[in-house]
C-alpha cells in the first residue's frame, strides 16, 4: 500500500518536471527560430544600405524582436535559479535590443549577462557587443574602456572587429592617426578574414580621402578583398576610386573607371549618373566634341530628369567660360531648366541665364559708349561703375573669377576716380584670396594698397586680412580721438561744483573751443558733425546765444539731415510752433474768460471768510444710538 503511493507520487512529480522542462523548450524554441528569422530580414536589409549606422530595423522585424524579448523575460520569469537556461534568455533578450537600436537597454542587458554569467561561452560576444553598444550610445570613453579585453589579445574572436571599433572610436575622437594605425594592424595580421580585410580597406580608404591623400585612398579602394563586401558599399569604392583620379587629375583614367562601372549589371540603377559622369570628366580631359556625344545620349535617353538637366548646364558652362558664346550658354541654360527646373542645376542655370542677359547688356552699353567718344568719355564714374557691376557678376553668379579679375584690373588702369581704384584694387585682392586661393598674388596686392592708399578703410583692412597689426588711421579714425578727447573736457566742465562758476565757465569754454576746431578740420566725418551738434548745445546753455544755437540746428537740418543729429536738430527746431492771428484771438478770449471767473471766485472766497461763524448746535444722542456704540464684544451680548 505504502509502495504503491510512493509510486504515484513519483509518477506525478516527473510528470510536473516534465511540463517544466517542455514550457522550458517552447519558449527557447520559438525564441531562436524568431531570432533566425528577424537574421535574415536583417542580412537582406544591411545588403540595400551602405551603412549600417544609417539603416534601422522595418515593422516585421521589429515584431519579432519584440517577440524574443517577451519568450526570453518568461524563461526569466519561471526559471530564475537555472542559470543554463536564464544565460541564453538573457543574451538574446541583449542582441535583440541591440538589433532594434536600443543601445541603452541593450547595454544594460549586456552589463547583466557579464554579472551573473561571466564564465558562459557567450561572454566574448558579450563583451565585444556591449562595447559596440556604446560607441553608438556616444558614450567614447566608456566604449574604448569596454573594447580592451577584446583587442588585448589576438584569441578573441572578435578582436579584427575590435580593431575596426577602436578605429572607429579614434575617429571620433579626431585621431585619424591612430584609426589609420588600428586598420592597417588588421591588414597586418594574416589571420583576419577577407571580409574583414576589405571593411579595413574600405574604412582606411575613407579616411585617406578626407584627408585628400588621393594616392592612397585609391590604393585601397582598389584592393583586391573590397570584392568581399556587399553591392553598395563596393559601388561606393568604386566611384570613391575614380573620383581620387579626377582630384590627382587623370580625367582619362578616372573616365575608364566610370565606364567599368556602367558595365556592371548589380549598378543598373545608376547608368545614367555614371554617364554623366563619363562626359564631365571627358570634358576636363579636353575632349570637347566626345564630351557633348556623351551629354546629348544622356539627353535622349532620359529627357526632363534631373541628369539632363545637369548635363545641358554643363554645355552652357563650357560655352560661357571657354568659347565665350554667351547666346548659346544661355540656350543651353534654358534647356537645362526646362529639363529639370526644380532640380539644383536647373536653378543654377536660371540665375546664370538671368546673370549672363544682364552681363551682356551692360556691356553692349559700355561698348556703344566706347564707339560714340573714342577720345573722351563724358561720364566716367557711371562706365566704370558698369565694368565694377560686370565684374561682380562674372565672379558671384557666373563662377568666373578670372574673368571677374580681367574687369577689375580694367578698371585700376583706366579709371581716374581714386574711389573706384581703391575699390577695384582691393576686390581684386580679395578674389585671388578667397577665389583663387592664390595667398602669395593676394598678399603682393594687399601690400601694395597698404603702400598706394594708407590711411583708408581699405588699408586697414588688408592690415587685418594679412595678420598684421592694424596701425593705418582713416580721417574718421582721427577725427573720433579728437571727439574723444574734446568730450572728455566737456565731462570735467560739467562735474565741477557750481560754487566754482568761474572756473566752470571756462572749463565749458575750453570744451567748446575743442568742438570747434574739431568741425573745422573734419567737417565731413561723423565726428565732426556730431561736434557741431555740441557746439548747438553750449550755445543753448546761454541764454543770450539762443539764436547762434537755432543757427547750428538749421546747419545739422540742412546739410546732415540723415544723421542722428540732423534728425534731432529738426526736432528741436519743430518744437517752436507757428500760430496764425485767428488762433491768437481766441487764446486771447479764453485767457480773458479765464480770468474774469477766477475773480468771481475769490470774491466768493473772501466774502464767505469775513462771515460770522454759526453757533453749532449740540447733537443729540438717544440711549439707543449709545448701544450701538458700545464695545465690539457687545455685539454678541444679546442678554
Amino acid at each position: 500500500m505504502f509502495f504503491g503511493r510512493f509510486f504515484a507520487l513519483f509518477v506525478i512529480a516527473a510528470l510536473l518536471d516534465g511540463c517544466t522542462c517542455c514550457a522550458y523548450l517552447n519558449h527557447m524554441f520559438n525564441a531562436e527560430r524568431l531570432y533566425d528569422e528577424a537574421t535574415e530580414l536583417r542580412t537582406a536589409r544591411l545588403d540595400s544600405v551602405p551603412d549600417e549606422t544609417q539603416s534601422y530595423p522595418g515593422s516585421e522585424e521589429s515584431q519579432k524582436y519584440e517577440k524574443i524579448i517577451e519568450k526570453g523575460s518568461r524563461v526569466l520569469e519561471r526559471f530564475p535559479k537555472n542559470k543554463t537556461r536564464t544565460a541564453e534568455a538573457v543574451f538574446l533578450i541583449a542582441e535583440s535590443y541591440r538589433h532594434k537600436a536600443e543601445w541603452a537597454k541593450a547595454i544594460t542587458k549586456y552589463d547583466e549577462y557579464e554579472r551573473y554569467f561571466a564564465d558562459f561561452d557567450s561572454m566574448r560576444a558579450v563583451e565585444y557587443q556591449r562595447a559596440y553598444c556604446l560607441y553608438r550610445n556616444q558614450e567614447y570613453n566608456i566604449s574604448r574602456f569596454a573594447l580592451e579585453p577584446v583587442v588585448a589579445s589576438k584569441d578573441h574572436p572578435y578582436y579584427f572587429q575590435g580593431l575596426n571599433l577602436l578605429s572607429l572610436l579614434d575617429e571620433k575622437s579626431e585621431a585619424p592617426e591612430q584609426a589609420i594605425a588600428s586598420l592597417e594592424a588588421v591588414l597586418a595580421d594574416t589571420s583576419g578574414t577577407p571580409y574583414m580585410k576589405g571593411k579595413a580597406h574600405f574604412r582606411l580608404a575613407g579616411l585617406y580621402f578626407k584627408m585628400e591623400e588621393w594616392e592612397k585612398a585609391h590604393l585601397h579602394y582598389n584592393a583586391k578583398e573590397i570584392k568581399n563586401l556587399n553591392d553598395r558599399e563596393r559601388q561606393n569604392a568604386g566611384e570613391q576610386s575614380a573620383e581620387c583620379l579626377v582630384n590627382q587629375k587623370k580625367y582619362l583614367q578616372a573616365a575608364d573607371e566610370f565606364k567599368e562601372l556602367y558595365k556592371v549589371e548589380e549598378f543598373e540603377n545608376k547608368r545614367p549618373f555614371y554617364l554623366v559622369r563619363i562626359g564631365e570628366v571627358t570634358l576636363l580631359a579636353g575632349r570637347n566634341a566626345d564630351a557633348f556625344v556623351i551629354f546629348n545620349k544622356v539627353n535622349t535617353e532620359n529627357p526632363r530628369t534631373e541628369y539632363s538637366s545637369r548635363c545641358y548646364f554643363n554645355m552652357g558652362d563650357y560655352e560661357q567660360t571657354k568659347t565665350m558664346d554667351y547666346e548659346l550658354a544661355m540656350a543651353y541654360y534654358d534647356s537645362s531648366y526646362i529639363a529639370r527646373s526644380i532640380s539644383e542645376y536647373g536653378r543654377k542655370s536660371r540665375e546664370r541665364r538671368n546673370a549672363l542677359r544682364n552681363l551682356v547688356s551692360m556691356r553692349d552699353r559700355n561698348n556703344e559708349v566706347l564707339a560714340r567718344n573714342k577720345d573722351t568719355i563724358p561720364d566716367m564714374s557711371k562706365f566704370f561703375n558698369t565694368e565694377f557691376m560686370i565684374a561682380e557678376l562674372f565672379l558671384l553668379k557666373l563662377s568666373e573669377a578670372d574673368s571677374a579679375v580681367a574687369r577689375l584690373t580694367k578698371v585700376i588702369e583706366n579709371s581716374p576716380d581714386t574711389a573706384s581704384v581703391m575699390r577695384a584694387s582691393y576686390a581684386r585682392a580679395f578674389v585671388y584670396d578667397e577665389f583663387l586661393h592664390d595667398p602669395d598674388t593676394a598678399e603682393e596686392l594687399y601690400k601694395e594698397i597698404i603702400e598706394k592708399f594708407p590711411n583708408t578703410d581699405y588699408a586697414k583692412q588688408a592690415q587685418a586680412n594679412l595678420g598684421m597689426r592694424v596701425t593705418m588711421k582713416t580721417r574718421e579714425d582721427e577725427a573720433r580721438e579728437r571727439y574723444m578727447q574734446a568730450e572728455s573736457l566737456w565731462t570735467v566742465a560739467s562735474e565741477m561744483p557750481v560754487s566754482k562758476m568761474e572756473l566752470v565757465d571756462t572749463a565749458y569754454a575750453t570744451a567748446f573751443n575743442a568742438f570747434d576746431s574739431l568741425y573745422r578740420d573734419y567737417p565731413q566725418t561723423q565726428s565732426g558733425i556730431q561736434a557741431l551738434y555740441m557746439k548747438a548745445v553750449y550755445f543753448q546753455m546761454n541764454p543770450n546765444r539762443l539764436d547762434s544755437a537755432v543757427a547750428i540746428y538749421r546747419q545739422l537740418r540742412d546739410k546732415h539731415g540723415a544723421t542722428p543729429w540732423g534728425k534731432r536738430a529738426v526736432f528741436l527746431l519743430n518744437m517752436r510752433n507757428t500760430m496764425s492771428d485767428d488762433e491768437l484771438e481766441r487764446l486771447r478770449k479764453r485767457t480773458a474768460q479765464n480770468i474774469e471767473n477766477l475773480e468771481k471766485k475769490s470774491a466768493r472766497y473772501y466774502e464767505e471768510l469775513n462771515a460770522k461763524p454759526e453757533e453749532k448746535k449740540s447733537e443729540i444722542v438717544s440711549k439707543e444710538d449709545e448701544i450701538l456704540e458700545n464695545t465690539y464684544n457687545s455685539m454678541y451680548d444679546f442678554e
